[in-house]
Order: structure tokens, then sequence, then C-alpha cells
């Protein structure tokens, strides 16, 4: 249990770093679209690795919750989507739930089959 702690939280500091540096290459919102598509992408391929492996018990918790959870953020996506309908820009917010959303399916789905290859 601590050790799976331990690993959240250490996956949290790399995935917010991580996020961090995409804010400084990347401008809002596409920084967001990008955190949340690779925060995606890790959780899918830890998943797919964890089901047809013998990980440890720290893997998923360091990998989904704590590296994908930090780098992910449907907090900063939330405030960008209120920031668009505040200045009515709906198709534009249309456009972005829609691709962050199925994109976002499509990648964790994606990312499973790979994780389940590497396994």
């Amino acid at each position: 249990m601590i050790l799976s702690i331990l690993a959240v939280l250490a996956g949290g500091f790399m995935g917010g770093c991580g996020r961090y540096l995409l804010t400084r290459v990347l401008p809002s919102p596409t920084c967001t679209f990008a955190a949340n598509l690779v925060g995606a992408a890790v959780a899918g391929v830890a998943y797919g690795y964890a089901t047809h492996a013998h990980a440890p018990e720290y893997f998923l918790p360091l990998l989904a919750a704590g590296l994908a959870g930090g780098l992910s953020t449907w907090s900063t996506m939330a405030k960008e989507l209120g920031e668009m309908i505040k200045a009515k820009r709906w198709w534009r917010l249309a456009r972005y739930l829609f691709w962050t959303i199925g994109l976002g399916i499509v990648v964790a789905w994606r990312g499973a089959w790979v994780g389940s290859l590497l396994a």
C-alpha cells in the first residue's frame, strides 16, 4: 500500500513536470489537448501491459494514476471550455470537446493494445 502511494506521488511529480514542459512549448488550448492525449496513451499502454504481464504492484499506480494523472488536466480543459462558452465560441467548443474525448478514447484503446503487445 505504501509503495503504491509513493508510486502515485512519484508518477504525479513526473507527469506534472511533463505538463509544465508542454506549457513552455505549446500554446493553450493546444497544450491541454496534447497533454490529455499523451496521458490517455500512457494510461492505455500501462493498463494493456499490466493486464498481460506480471507487472509489479506499483506499476499501474506509477504510470496510470501518477504519470498519466499528473500529465493530463481535466480542470484546465474545463476552464478553457468555460472561456469558450463566455466568448460564445460554440463551434470551437464543440470541436475541442469532441476531439479531446473522441481521440482520448481511441488513443487509450490503442495504447492498451500496444501495451498488451509489449507484455
